[in-house]
Formats: structure tokens, sequence, C-alpha cells
């Protein structure tokens, strides 16, 4: 079975895991240590940085679907030649701490140069920013859909918990993942043919309610790459 059906079997399943190891994370025996437990531990996918060398050694590390990650149209398709079976052009949260704010005019030209060169057996997924309004992330992710994104991907800003007494692992994980959560039922509701992965803090606690939420898949980056 070819990588691409492995993901969209997954996907239509609601079965799909995709281990996150950063798209600004070129630390190659960090990566590989991921991508390794990632494959032993039964995940779908594994998504990595655009690195051109990074990409050629994971690649013959494991037989794992890998996702490559970036901003950049002509880094995700050069990927496409060195064994990449998705490219994501998304997981900005690690741009915004750099003042990188992505507008939807800016994204949906980035995805149309990605579509002109995009290989049959390659798939497409694009992070819709939580930085902006509930309405233009639905109208962002029609938008996408309607150009032939193959999947969409939430994401959320990681409150903090506050003031409080509670400090019970329950109540912080679904605080955490509380805005990706909410994003992915209103996108869900308003687009019902979407693929959508589910991303930003979500942990074992609110894999489920993901699910529940009308996920195809989720994305886990911080809580492995933390452990």
């Amino acid at each position: 079975m070819l990588n691409k059906e492995k993901i969209l079997n997954a996907l239509n399943n609601k079965s799909l895991v995709k281990i996150i190891s950063g798209i600004q994370n070129y630390d190659k025996q960090k990566i590989l240590t991921v991508a390794m437990a990632a494959e032993l531990g039964g995940a779908t996918a594994l998504d990595i940085c655009d690195e051109p060398k990074m990409i050629q050694d994971i690649r013959a590390a494991v037989s794992l679907p890998i996702f490559i990650s970036s901003i950049e149209p002509e880094k995700l398709i050069y990927a496409q030649k060195l064994g990449a079976d998705a490219l994501e052009l998304g997981n900005f949260e690690s741009f915004y701490k750099q003042g990188k704010l992505f507008t939807p005019n800016e994204i949906l030209e980035l995805t149309k140069k990605v579509i002109a060169q995009l290989e049959k057996n390659v798939l497409l997924s694009v992070t819709v920013p939580a930085t902006l309004e509930l309405a233009n992330q639905i109208k962002l992710a029609n938008e996408l859909v309607n150009l032939g994104v193959d999947i969409i991907q939430t994401e959320g800003f990681v409150s903090d918990t506050p003031a409080s007494d509670r400090t019970d692992s329950t109540f912080v994980d679904i605080l955490k993942a509380a805005s990706t959560l909410a994003n992915t039922f209103e996108i869900k509701r308003a687009i019902p043919k979407a693929n959508i992965i589910t991303a930003s803090g979500i942990t074992l606690t609110t894999l489920p309610l993901a699910k529940a939420l009308g996920a195809s898949g989720i994305g886990i980056g911080t809580f492995i790459n933390s452990l």
C-alpha cells in the first residue's frame, strides 16, 4: 500500500496520529529519536522540517509516511523528490513568537504555488492560523478545500492555567487544548467533508475529545518532545 493510501485510510477511520518534530527543529539526533519512537509506538505519520539532507536521512531510517513542514513553496515542492509523502504548509506556531503572522491571502497564494507542482502520490495539508477570527478560519478552510487541499490542520493558542488552585492534569490539559478543539468543531460543522487534523496542546487526555469534535486525526508535537 502506498503511503498516501495509508494516510487517507487513517483519516477515513479517524485514527491518524501524526508526530510533529518541529518545523524549525533541525537537530538530527533529536528528530531521529522522535522518528524511531513514532515508528515503534505505532504512529501513522511523522512531520519534520524542510532541510533536504534531514529528509533523506529520516526517509532512510523509517518507513512511516512523512509530512514535510515549511512556509516556503519551493522547499515543499523539492521535498517531493526526496521522498515526502505529504506536504504541510503550516505548523505556524513557532513563527508567532518571532512576530510573523499569516494572512488568508498569503496562505492561499502559497497554497496555489504548491498545488501547481503537486505530484499525484503526494498529499497536501494546510494549517489554518489560530490568529484569525473564527469566521475567517472557516472561510479560509473552505477556500482551501475548494482548491483541492487534502487535509486541513487546526491549531490554537495554548493558554496558561488561570489563577486557581486547580493543578490536576486533566483540567490543565483540556484548558490548553480548548482553542484548537473549538476550531476543529466549528470548521468541521461548517465543512463536513473536510479531513481535519487537530494540533496544538493535544495530549492523551484530549485526543479522544478531538475525535469526538470531528477530527480525522491529531498532531502531537510539544507533548512528545517534552518527554
